[in-house]
């Protein structure tokens, strides 16, 4: 019931800014926006008029945003290109941080990121664009400005282009409030209660390649929020899962120890051996010895009487 209250209060708090981001879905900066259809040539002539760049300024910008995920370089000359036509504008500069954020250069990234919301506070209503801004936070390690953003676009997530990346923003940001509450015992509850209200919202969905991992990030969750009977109850649903402990990696994890849990949990019915050893590594982890080394040490001895 918490979780459920704490995700409607995120809808309801940015239920005014859904049609702002649809409109900025496509990316395209209100600079280079046709108006309504009857003004439209109208407003071409005069922003023409005012503006001579304009056109120039906003082809670059277009093949910028068309090269961003296939040739973030190439993204980036482009945006620097209409940068140098029309300076001071924002969208530019969104541009930069994403490509940036693609080329792994997480600091220029949010340097670029914050160019734009200085010139601009409402440059990054686009969801995907507010994706990247909560991942270079989330790389960086700024978990709370990360969870800050996360509750901004989880209201948004329906805009995003597939069922996988909406599941994948919905476990950042499980795991980003996880994290960001693993510190004292009030923001310990409530981080956990937040994370179960977007792994519950991610579970809804099952048609999307990310179905087993909000099942067992669901399932670490409820554990770790002393709900073992609800997270065994899940576990035993899932069927496979000895075959995604083999992953070498979970990219949705604030902390990277996690995964040694993750796959534990993946391990535990058709080898309880492995799932042991993966709760020692846990254990002996920079989180090892954090708020959650109780519940992991219950389980391993728990796994060790089994064998």
């Amino acid at each position: 019931m918490i979780e459920a209250l704490l995700l409607a209060a995120a809808m309801a708090s940015h239920a005014h800014t859904d049609l702002v981001a649809a409109a900025a879905a496509s990316g395209r900066p209100p600079e280079c926006t046709p108006v309504a259809r009857n003004v439209h040539r109208m407003s071409n002539v005069w922003a023409q008029a005012r503006v001579p760049e304009l056109r120039k300024y906003c082809f670059a910008l277009s093949r910028a945003h068309a090269r961003l995920h296939t040739d973030p370089a190439g993204a980036l000359t482009a945006a620097k290109a209409a940068e140098a036509v029309l300076g001071g504008r924002a969208a530019p500069q969104v541009v930069m941080a994403r490509a940036a954020l693609r080329e792994g250069r997480v600091n220029d990234a949010l340097a670029a990121f914050d160019e734009a919301l200085k010139r601009d506070p409402r440059s990054i209503e686009q969801p995907a664009a507010m994706h990247d801004l909560a991942r270079a936070r989330l790389e960086s390690g700024q978990l709370r400005a990360a969870l800050e953003a996360y509750r901004v676009l989880v209201p948004r997530a329906s805009l995003l282009s597939s069922r996988t990346l909406r599941a994948r923003v919905l476990l950042e940001a499980a795991h980003a409030s996880m994290a960001q509450g693993a510190t004292t015992g009030g923001d310990r509850k409530r981080g956990l209660d937040e994370a179960l209200a977007y792994l519950r919202e991610a579970s809804r969905d099952g048609h999307h390649a990310l179905r087993q991992d909000v099942a067992l990030s669901l399932t670490l969750t409820l554990e770790r929020a002393g709900r073992s009977a609800q997270a065994d109850a899940i576990l035993n649903e899932q069927r496979g899962t000895s075959h995604w402990a083999r992953r070498h990696q979970a990219p949705y994890l604030a902390n990277p120890d996690d995964l040694h849990w993750l796959r534990a949990l993946a391990q535990q019915a058709d080898n309880p051996g492995a799932a042991a050893e993966h709760y020692q590594a846990y254990l002996d982890s920079p989180s090892g010895s954090g708020a959650y080394a109780a519940i992991a040490q219950a389980r391993l001895r728990t796994l060790r009487r089994r064998r």
